[in-house]
């Protein structure tokens, strides 16, 4: 097997539900030891989400593989003493609690700075480490209703949209993976750590950069449905088809505008994509009407090669099912232990040479403490000790 490439990397995990730990699995799933930590009660909110499998939650098998199971408790003074001993071996810490928690626990990045310099500290929260909303409890919803991002979803002239994805949430899992990565890269140079402040608020803000470009220069901010790409133009839209379901447009680039009107048999268009307003309603109608002539996979089909820029709205289940993602291999088979045979989402950032790969499955709250105590040099009658102070929990 080929070496990852971020084999030798010791992640401690301490976040939970979906953010971090998809920051993480992207660590993990490239190699990295990722020890997730969790409480010795509960554990991880994910882990009791439905669906279900023989006990065990579809939600957590997506999110965790290839992770090892630590559950501790981070109050008492020896799990403490316990997690401090791991961050002293450790590459990078990882943490998703609310501003100040990680101080009253005392495994602050200050405190384990201490015990390791070279420390990437990484620490994902709602609004921020520091600024009036710091702490202000919120879900992805409400971050991106502050940040302005909501406004711009929804029809034009209508009320905003809620997102179907966590758009926040993913956001700034993939802007915490990055910047995890560039600080390790920087501690190998210089052999100083790095402390890491990633934000939902800060994640969901950045993606309005088409929006922000536009009021930083005329001082006009644009609303829903009114840039080019959402639907102010007929020509990236959404139309619904004779079978009730949806295709979009999105011909913005002049050349597929034109192979546009020439597709449908509007030739006379060609000159008017940026036409007034009352032409605009009048195509836009024209294109209502027309679409709902034929099923929205015929449209598919008819259009598909003739660079127009034309897409079915799918469900997820028909994208999961659809010759892309099993040409892509989006999904990958996988046999938990326990729940048995199932599907994961791959990770979508493809390496030729050392490709990610699931060598784990999802772990018990605590499958591996006895291991990882063990790493750390603890004997069997301490572990036995700890067990029974409910200092440490393994699973059975």
């Amino acid at each position: 097997m080929k070496t990852l490439p971020l084999e030798g990397v010791v992640v401690l995990d301490l976040s939970r539900q979906l953010p971090g730990p998809v920051a993480t699995q992207m660590l993990a799933d490239f190699g990295a030891d990722v020890i997730k930590i969790e409480d010795t009660r509960q554990g991880d909110d994910f882990r009791r989400v439905e669906p279900l499998v023989q006990g065990v939650s579809t939600r957590h098998m997506m999110l965790n593989r290839n992770k090892r199971g630590l559950a501790i408790d981070l109050k008492s003074a020896d799990g403490r003493a316990i997690f401090l001993g791991l961050a002293r071996r450790a590459d990078v810490v990882f943490e998703q609690f609310r501003p100040g928690v990680v101080e009253r626990l005392g495994i602050h990045y200050d405190a384990v700075r201490v015990v390791n310099p070279k420390i990437v500290y990484c620490a994902l929260s709602g609004f921020g480490q520091h600024g009036p909303l710091r702490d202000v409890v919120a879900h992805d919803p409400n971050y991106l209703s502050i940040s302005g991002i909501l406004s711009l979803l929804g029809r034009r002239g209508g009320p905003p949209a809620m997102s179907g994805p966590q758009i926040s949430d993913l956001t700034a899992a993939s802007m915490a993976t990055i910047g995890i990565l560039m600080a390790l890269r920087r501690a190998e140079k210089t052999g100083e750590g790095e402390y890491i402040d990633i934000a939902l608020f800060d994640s969901a803000f950045s993606l309005a950069v088409t929006a922000l470009s536009s009021y930083v220069g005329s001082g006009t901010a644009p609303v829903r449905g009114q840039e080019r790409h959402n639907g102010r133009y007929p020509w990236s839209d959404i139309y619904e088809t004779a079978d009730g379901g949806y295709i979009t447009l999105s011909a913005i680039e002049p050349h597929f505008y034109r192979n546009l009107c020439q597709a449908l048999g509007h030739p006379e268009w060609s000159e008017l994509q940026y036409a007034d307003d009352a032409q605009q309603e009048s195509i836009r109608e024209t294109l209502r009407v027309l679409f709902l002539t034929r099923t929205r996979d015929e449209w598919f089909e008819q259009l598909k090669d003739k660079e127009v820029c034309i897409s079915p709205v799918l469900s997820v289940a028909e994208a999961a099912q659809s010759e892309q993602v099993q040409a892509r291999e989006c999904l990958v088979p996988h046999r938990h232990p326990v729940a048995g045979d199932t599907q994961l989402l791959a990770t979508p950032i493809r390496f030729k040479h050392a490709p990610a790969s699931i060598r784990r499955h999802a772990p018990a709250l605590g499958e591996h403490s006895v291991e990882v105590l063990k790493l750390l040099g603890f004997q069997a009658e301490k572990i036995e000790d700890l067990l029974a102070r409910g200092v440490v929990r393994a699973s059975a």
